[in-house]
């Protein structure tokens, strides 16, 4: 008896070590298990937010800016305010985007582009400027502080410089979309242009086209571009993960690395580190040095929502994740 009770014991012991020391995976890359706690959690039920769908969030001022399907949202920390239709001179409730600019925060909107000082709006629309699209998509300021905006299916990419307008279509360049999910100023003052057909880099004359069929990039549709301190591209499709340096490709997908899915939404950089936002497997971490991958889903933490639209990191560190249901903090 008191063998089978040794014999017993020694086998709990063995599958009790393979559980908390995590093997490597088929890359010989070792995983290590995700945090399980997100320190806060933020919806309707627990908030002042209107709508758990956030579509954008800029985290980089201590008023942080949220885009909501039902207006846009400001948090100091302790409060909570919303602006609407109904509240303010807002031409939509459905923000799809925000960019904070110094005192100027631009509300990318489905029915125009709204100025915002913190007390007047200006909203730029197609009927009262040269803005090609009231739907917008996408904003980002250049080294010059020109704002530019990517819009939906059929307006392309525009540049404001606060008086002018310039407008890139397939029309009248050879910008390779007319629908611009993504813009980013790299070290360098050109802009990509993450499109539904690959990925456009323009020097301010120039569009250089990067699609499916003239490079290693895995799939036309591009939903994000960041670009880390050393210039290097992290292109975010629905293929995965994409680097490029100018000259090399590189892929990170399910079949090769511990991406969880391929449907990549937002890539943001942090030093070494890339936070990537998913549509349907949560966010995962993936440190650039190491070649190591954090997974993190409702299933293994207590991220409220599988679905990451986008990844915004506070000035005190803090990263902001935009769900389909509500703000995850981590």
């Amino acid at each position: 008896m008191k063998h089978i009770i040794y014999i017993l014991l020694l086998s709990f012991l063995v599958i009790s070590c393979k559980k908390e020391n995590p093997q490597p995976n088929e890359n010989g890359t070792p995983v290590p298990p995700a945090s399980s706690s997100f320190s806060k959690i933020y919806t309707t039920s627990n908030s002042g937010l209107l709508s758990n769908m956030i579509n954008n969030i800029d985290a980089s001022t201590s008023l942080i800016s949220i885009a909501t399907d039902f207006g846009y949202t400001t948090f100091d920390g302790s409060y909570w305010n919303t602006l609407t239709t109904s509240n303010s001179n807002l031409p939509s409730d459905i923000i799809n985007t925000v960019k904070v600019d110094g005192a100027i925060t631009w509300i990318g909107t489905d029915n125009g582009l709204v100025k915002f000082d913190g007390t007047t709006m200006t909203t730029y629309n197609i009927v009262n400027s040269s803005i090609p699209s009231n739907k917008i998509r996408s904003l980002a300021i250049d080294l010059n502080g020109d704002l530019w905006i990517g819009t939906f299916t059929g307006g392309g990419l525009a540049r404001f410089d606060g008086i002018n307008w310039t407008v890139y279509t397939p029309g009248n360049s050879t910008l390779p979309n007319s629908s611009v999910s993504t813009v980013a100023t790299d070290n360098l003052g050109n802009i990509w242009a993450g499109t539904a057909n690959g990925v456009s880099m323009f020097d301010g004359a120039t569009f250089t086209n990067y699609s499916i069929a003239n490079s290693p990039l895995p799939n036309g549709s591009v939903y994000s571009v960041s670009i880390d301190n050393n210039n290097l591209k992290w292109i975010g499709s629905n293929g995965g993960v994409t680097s490029f340096d100018g000259v090399n490709w590189q892929t990170y997908n399910m079949q090769n690395s511990n991406l969880p899915l391929d449907l990549v939404r937002s890539v943001t950089v942090e030093n070494n580190n890339l936070w990537i936002g998913m549509a349907g497997q949560g966010s995962s971490l993936f440190n650039t040095t190491t070649n190591s991958w954090t997974n993190y889903n409702t299933n293994n933490s207590n991220l409220q929502n599988n679905y990451i639209n986008n990844v915004s990191i506070a000035s005190d560190n803090k990263k902001w994740l935009s769900t389909e249901n509500g703000i995850a903090i981590k």
